[in-house]
């Protein structure tokens, strides 16, 4: 058996039968969440932790009209049922990389789409068909790229060319006075960013990419860091600066160079956007002085939280730490075990 497959096909099977949405706009994690498990070595608990989350879920919609002008048909959640219809249309006529390298840049500067899921849901597909090609995951891309196309979600463009370090770039931002309270993620950044016209200007002083896989690994790791300073009161909102842009980044290898900067440049801007709306009124705190916990402690504190946000982000984080081992990964897995278990 290759990389879970039969337990990652079986629970996208269960999953095909959930909408991508529930309880007014929350995105349904059940794939992402199942296939972090894997990663994460714990094929063992996807089932019955699949038990519980599908519990909440909805039903999908139904599709009502073929997709024809797609342009007219980005950013419209109502079809998002005929987005999937389109796509698994795609891959029964090409290989599935075809479809995903032509719909990768032009959904892009949409990345902010159902708060980053889009491109986060399509990129945990994605690797996993990368490892063994099902039927199951094929369709599972085709919700992915499906959710993304429907949610997408333009924060008015800014490409990186400035001579700001990351570190500079950061604190050179527009942060609105008072961090956004509840409410949708997508909604509370646009009503954010709508009062701060300097913040594009802001994300262009960032210096550009000088290898755009490595140092979307920094930018991660930076907000890594911004999540254990800032993220005590709404935590789910800044992990997302961490998971998508870590899960964007183990797709990359499976797409054109030429679409590594762009995709550095959108991740950049949207982990921006979430920091200038999400930080403000917040007292920071010092990062972790303390050594960290063991990767297997946090593995198991994540599956014991049943929290699919914690599990996602100590499965981005240990993918990090694999490749460099810094501590502040392993106390933001445990600060969002601790905060969301």
């Amino acid at each position: 058996m290759t990389f879970g497959t039969e337990v990652l096909d079986e629970g996208l099977t269960r999953i095909a039968e959930t909408g991508p949405e529930f309880g007014g706009g929350l995105s349904n994690h059940a794939p992402m969440a199942a296939e972090a498990l894997v990663r994460l070595g714990r094929t063992d608990a996807v089932e019955h932790w699949l038990d519980d989350y599908l519990r909440r879920l909805d039903e999908p919609p139904t599709a009502s009209e073929p997709i024809t002008a797609w342009r007219e048909a980005l950013g419209q959640m109502r079809r998002v049922a005929d987005w999937e219809v389109y796509f698994r249309d795609q891959m029964t006529k090409e290989p599935w990389r075809d479809v995903l390298t032509r719909w990768w840049p032009r959904l892009l500067p949409g990345v902010a789409a159902a708060a980053t899921h889009g491109v986060i849901r399509t990129s945990h597909a994605a690797r996993s068909l990368a490892q063994t090609d099902t039927a199951q995951r094929r369709d599972e891309l085709a919700r992915g790229l499906a959710y993304w196309a429907a949610g997408y979600l333009e924060l008015g463009g800014a490409s990186t060319g400035g001579h700001l370090d990351l570190t500079a770039a950061l604190g050179g931002l527009p942060v609105v006075p008072v961090a956004a309270g509840p409410g949708l993620i997508t909604e509370n950044l646009k009503a954010g960013l709508a009062g701060q016209p300097g913040f594009t200007k802001a994300v262009g002083a960032l210096k550009p990419p000088t290898d755009a896989v490595a140092d979307l690994g920094d930018l991660a790791r930076e907000f890594t860091r911004v999540f254990l300073r800032h993220g005590r009161q709404r935590p789910i909102a800044l992990l997302h600066a961490v998971t998508a842009p870590v899960a964007a980044r183990s797709v990359l290898p499976l797409l054109p160079g030429e679409v590594a900067r762009p995709t550095y440049d959108a991740l950049w801007h949207v982990g921006a956007a979430l920091y200038a709306v999400y930080t403000g009124g917040v007292t920071a705190e010092p990062l972790p002085s303390s050594a960290p916990p063991s990767r297997d402690s946090v593995t198991e504190r994540a599956v014991a939280t049943g929290d699919e946000h914690a599990i996602k982000l100590t499965e981005a984080c240990l993918r990090l730490h694999a490749e460099s081992p810094d501590p502040v990964l392993l106390h933001a897995a445990a600060r969002a075990c601790e905060l969301l278990g």
